[in-house]
């Protein structure tokens, strides 16, 4: 402590004596200029050698006090590691940090080393300490820096909602529009009512049948509910039906003017069902397309179109074309029938980018809607195979029914996949055909069964021996199993049967009790 005191009274006058030289050399720096800069040089090395022998003075006391502190060996130990975790971050190893205790390299200074075991209890449980203080000043430092995520609220502008001056968006307009509107829905049914009454059905199944008359007066209904169909103003949609056109209509008087709660919300469409009135407009709702196409394509219909005014061009057309040919034919029958369409010959091209032959297979346009309203495939149109199976009345497996393998026993795998594949409901189309082409593919760069076969044969007897052979030459050998007679030729020789012509179903016969 005498020699701190000494050295930090020395340094004052030391410094402002040097401190005027250097002035005084400043002023006559043109005629003195290497004097002035040694003296400078000289001073500033001064200067640190003070430093350092003022440095190592305050450690030496430093040290000096904290081992007269320390009573025991073992806290010597424990102030050597927390100064070595402190500088080195707990990188020492125990191997190191023990032979650095050893040689005394460590500080502070202690007289001897103590044993391996005891230095490395001490050594793992300054580690942890070390580690919970060091963790503790990382989460208290990352705590304190700003984040600039929520510092940084952005650019708001405020902005400015313009009064509705126009007349259409007051309220009394809105309650008159919603008026105009349940006045519409009434005028629209009562529309239907009137051509029901004055172009009535000539039996309640008239719109499933296909006659000239039963589509014409289907048609001319059609038209006179079409040019009398109002638009409502509150709806977006365009109701075609009765029965939605009034629906939708309650449904937003009752939502305006007497929902007051969501439980009120949530029991307005059962209250909708139970009206009598909507009721009876709902049964004498059309059916959809949805259910009566799959019954015109069973019926065996390649022409027929579920709008009866698109039907009543079809069957016009024909006709014309039918009494072209008469006028042409000059009282030749053969002529005149075969110029009609359904006794034309079937084109290979019929299914555009596939040589499809077959006859009464291409069916009739569907009129169920397919596009999209929005999204990424809004506008775009369909892929090709999409459209080929909406016209195909049964999309069956026939274009890949072809170049099956050589092989028999190949072939007829091949052949059974494509009959279980038919009459699956799960796979898509494209799927079916990608397995049936892979399938196809995998067998021909196969070796032929009889290969397999022989080999199964040798190490698994299985074949069927017959019956006065096994009593005269094996009368207690039990075999594996047994099949029936011509049981190979069966499995092995089967042939595509046509889904139009089929008669087993996918699923297995049921077992005769």
């Amino acid at each position: 402590m005498r020699a701190l005191r000494l050295a930090s009274a020395a340094l004052p006058s030391v410094t402002g004596s040097h401190c005027r030289r250097a002035a005084a050399s400043a002023g006559g720096a043109e005629l003195r200029q290497s004097w002035g800069s040694g003296f400078l040089s000289q001073d500033v090395e001064q200067r640190r050698r003070r430093r350092e022998e003022i440095k190592s003075a305050t450690a030496s006391t430093a040290d000096a006090h904290a081992g007269a502190a320390l009573a025991t060996s073992e806290d010597l130990v424990k102030a050597q590691l927390k100064k070595l975790f402190k500088d080195l971050r707990s990188k020492a190893s125990l191997r190191e940090a023990y032979s650095m205790h050893v040689k005394g390299q460590l500080l502070p200074k202690m007289a001897g080393a103590i044993d391996e075991e005891a230095f490395e209890h001490l050594y793992k449980e300054e580690r942890r300490i070390y580690r919970l203080l060091r963790a503790g000043e990382v989460s208290r430092r990352r705590k304190r820096r700003r984040n600039y995520a929520l510092l940084n609220a952005g650019y708001t502008e405020v902005e400015e909602v313009p009064e509705v001056t126009e007349a259409d968006f007051e309220e009394s307009w809105r309650k008159k529009s919603i008026v105009e509107d349940w006045w519409k829905s009434e005028f629209y049914g009562r529309c239907h009512r009137f051509v029901q009454e004055s172009i009535p059905e000539r039996h309640h199944m008239a719109a499933r049948t296909d006659r000239l008359a039963d589509v014409l007066a289907s048609a001319y209904r059609s038209h006179v509910a079409e040019q009398n169909r109002p638009v409502l103003t509150q709806e977006l949609a365009d109701y075609e039906n009765p029965y939605m056109m009034k629906r939708s209509v309650a449904h937003r008087v009752v939502q305006e003017f007497c929902v007051r709660n969501q439980l009120d919300e949530r029991l307005l469409p059962r209250v909708l069902d139970r009206q009598p009135e909507l009721n009876k407009l709902r049964s004498q709702g059309a059916l959809p397309p949805e259910v009566l196409e799959p019954l015109a394509a069973f019926r065996g219909d390649v022409r027929w179109h579920f709008d009866a005014r698109e039907r009543l061009s079809q069957k016009l057309t024909a006709a014309g074309q039918a009494l072209k040919a008469v006028v042409a034919a000059k009282g030749n029958a053969d002529t005149v029938l075969s110029a009609l369409e359904e006794n034309a010959e079937v084109r290979a091209d019929q299914v555009p980018g596939v040589h499809h032959p077959w006859r009464n297979h291409v069916g009739f346009a569907s009129a169920v809607p397919q596009d999209v309203a929005g999204g990424i495939r809004f506008g775009q149109p369909r892929p090709a195979l999409t459209q080929q199976i909406q016209g195909l009345r049964y999309p069956t497996l026939q274009r890949v029914a072809h170049t099956l393998p050589k092989d028999p026993k190949w072939r007829a795998q091949v052949v059974r996949t494509i009959r279980v594949l038919e009459r699956s409901k799960h796979w898509d189309y494209a799927s079916k055909l990608r397995a049936v082409n892979t399938m196809k593919e995998v067998y021909d760069n196969l070796r032929p069964s009889s290969e397999y076969t022989s080999q199964l044969d040798e190490k698994l007897p299985v074949n069927r021996v017959a019956s006065h052979l096994k009593r005269k030459y094996a009368r207690n050998v039990e075999y594996v199993k047994t099949f029936p007679k011509k049981w190979l030729k069966q499995k092995t020789h089967s042939r595509y049967r046509a889904s139009l012509t089929a008669k087993n179903p996918l699923k297995s016969k049921e077992k005769k009790k």
